[in-house]
């Protein structure tokens, strides 16, 4: 014997008085086994023979709807060059709809109901300020509906918003990110977003950390709280989820901060190379290219924005600009040290300046006044007619032996000069020369002088 039982959703099952067993098959030809109508199943078909999924419960009831929710982060991160920041957020909605009620003591004592979320109608509630242009959530889970009418859905999302980012104390910046959520569909008259409620029963007003949380090695959020935004001017209500956040500066003081300081330092060295070494020009030009290097690696950090210009950047172009200061100096120190009274004649003002007014202030002693030669007469005695010859006695200043004689190397063993070496460099610092020979004195002390100053031009 059997027994026929409506179902629902036009749907008759055949019943075995004897075993027990369901055998049923729908409008459309499907085959069902009892299996297929366990007291959940069965009372699913009887809540959602009527519902509309594309319908509201404010359609049916003209009263306002409450939805109150929160969101929990899960991980965040921002991407300065592009101003956007990205989130892993948990979304936990929660609403009304009086069309999804029942007496649980009237079907088998079930409270709650696991349903599809594509089954059951939700609220457009999307992010304002995406970047990205994707309003829906990463993943479709299911929907929780209670006896009472009351819906609870919490769905897993990726957030692209955009994040005006402020660049002037970069990178000891704060930076304040914020995610605005609305309904496009619903004006505030028809849909009161509310705050979700904790289990003390006070207001949830900002972002709580999900169990997953991880936060982001560049960034560390300081402030998470949110505000609910009722503009008369506006008839949609939102409520707006802000993230204030301060960049992790370790990053950028160990690789760009400090290297740029010790090459600061290196190029104030510079100045304390001789005037005559060429390295001057290549110390300062290498220094200047190692700024270039380290602006460029910044200006790829740095979004592309004229309304702030960085600290750190501010302080790589002084340098440039100190730098390039010091490689002119240099050059016009070369070329100073490298003129001779030959080729250059000193200024009257130059010489009045930098002679007599400025080393007085920078501590230099001009040297002193050489005493002048003293005139003696000899007389000296001939050895076969004793004839004495008076002469003046003239005394020159020995001149440096490195000009006559230069000092030998293991390339060029020494000559015929040592013993005149010998014979100037003697224990007598004053040479007692007959007039005979001071035109010849003074001529190859002139030729050597000139030879040396020479080789220093050339040099």
């Amino acid at each position: 014997l059997f027994n026929l039982i409506p179902v629902g959703l036009r749907i008759v099952a055949i019943q075995s008085t004897k075993t027990g067993l369901y055998v049923a098959m729908n409008s459309e030809g499907y085959l069902y086994t009892s299996e297929h109508f366990t007291p959940e199943c069965k009372f699913k078909e009887c809540v959602f023979e009527n519902y509309y999924v594309t319908y509201s419960s404010i359609l049916y009831r003209q009263t306002q709807s409450g939805r109150a929710w929160y969101i929990g982060i899960n991980r965040d991160g921002q991407n300065m060059k592009d101003e956007e920041m990205n989130t892993i957020v948990i979304m936990n909605m929660e609403w009304n709809d009086h069309r999804l009620t029942w007496n649980p003591k009237e079907h088998g004592r079930i409270d709650v109901l696991r349903i599809p979320s594509a089954k059951v109608w939700l609220p457009d509630i999307v992010l304002v300020n995406n970047n990205d242009g994707v309003f829906e959530v990463a993943l479709h889970v299911h929907v929780q509906v209670y006896s009472n009418g009351r819906v609870t859905w919490t769905p897993p999302a990726l957030f692209r918003s955009s994040c005006a980012v402020k660049v002037t104390y970069f990178p000891f910046d704060w930076q304040n990110c914020t995610m605005v959520f609305k309904s496009f569909t619903y004006d505030s008259s028809e849909m009161d977003l509310q705050y979700a409620l904790d289990e003390k029963g006070n207001k949830i007003q900002e972002i709580i950390y999900d169990t997953g949380f991880s936060e982001s090695g560049e960034w560390h959020i300081r402030h998470k709280p949110s505000r609910k935004n009722v503009k008369k001017e506006d008839l949609y209500e939102d409520i707006t989820f802000y993230l204030i956040i301060e960049r992790k500066p370790m990053y950028y003081v160990f690789n760009i901060i400090l290297p740029c300081i010790l090459i600061t330092i290196i190029a104030i060295f510079n100045f304390y190379l001789p005037p005559d070494a060429g390295e001057k020009m290549g110390l300062s030009i290498n220094v200047l290219l190692t700024l270039t290097v380290f602006l460029l690696l910044l200006a790829d950090k740095v979004p592309e924005t004229s309304l702030g210009v960085p600290i750190i950047v501010n302080y790589l172009m002084f340098t440039m600009v100190l730098v390039t200061c010091s490689v002119i100096l240099s050059v016009v120190v070369l070329n100073l040290h490298h003129r001779s009274p030959n080729t250059h004649h000193m200024p009257l003002l130059v010489r009045k300046i930098f002679i007599h007014m400025l080393p007085p202030y920078l501590g230099l002693l001009r040297p002193k006044v050489e005493t002048p030669l003293s005139l003696e007469r000899i007389h000296k005695k001939e050895n076969h007619k004793c004839i004495y010859r008076a002469a003046d006695e003239y005394f020159i200043r020995k001149p440096n032996t490195c000009l006559l004689f230069p000092k030998p190397n293991r390339y060029q063993p020494e000559g015929l000069c040592t013993d005149m070496r010998k014979f100037i460099d003697g224990p007598s610092h004053y040479l007692t020369l007959p007039p005979e020979l001071k035109s010849a004195v003074d001529a190859i002390c002139y030729i050597a002088e000139q030879l040396q100053a020479e080789k220093d031009y050339e040099a």
